[in-house]
């Protein structure tokens, strides 16, 4: 059995033949092209999610850094106060002439929070050696001024006897 090709028929089947080719690469080129965008939608969301995790790590930069500051602001402030207490306390017991074990105790931790943590610098450190050179004493008398103030507070008396009173 021949089977006799028409140029007809040979160009039926090679119109069907391009014809499906040009589907096919249509559907091809179409299925290409969702892909592609779906890639580039998908890059675009990450990029999205990039600017956004980076805009979470400017504010936390700056919400670090602002905090730093107020920490430096309230050492330094810390550091104001330490010195002015341990200026106060040496030159009143450098006045007095004398110094308990336990002031001293007491004053050197004081001078060494402010050293070491506080990042203190040297200028106590004169004074605290005139204090380090004071005669210790195991207590210290309490004045008569003193004494009689506290019984005041003790009994609820305002005034001191003989003392004129505002009325």
């Amino acid at each position: 059995m021949e089977v006799q090709v028409t140029g007809t028929y040979l160009i039926t089947i090679i119109l069907s033949s391009t014809m499906l080719a040009s589907v096919l690469g249509a559907t091809i080129g179409i299925f290409g092209q969702v892909w592609l965008e779906k890639i580039r939608n998908k890059a675009k969301k990450e990029e999205r999610k990039e600017d956004k995790v980076e805009k979470k790590e400017d504010e936390l930069t700056i919400t670090i850094a602002s905090i730093i500051e107020s920490i430096d602001n309230i050492v330094r402030g810390l550091r104001g106060l330490y010195y002015d207490k341990i200026l106060y306390l040496s030159n009143r017991y450098s006045e007095e002439g004398n110094i308990t074990s336990k002031e001293l105790y007491d004053l050197d931790d004081l001078h060494g929070i402010y050293k070491k943590c506080l990042n203190g610098d040297g200028l106590l450190d004169k004074e605290m050696d005139k204090v380090h050179k004071l005669p210790r004493v195991k207590s210290k008398p309490c004045s008569r001024e003193k004494m009689e103030q506290l019984l005041r507070e003790i009994m609820g008396v305002k005034k001191k006897v003989g003392e004129e009173s505002d009325v």
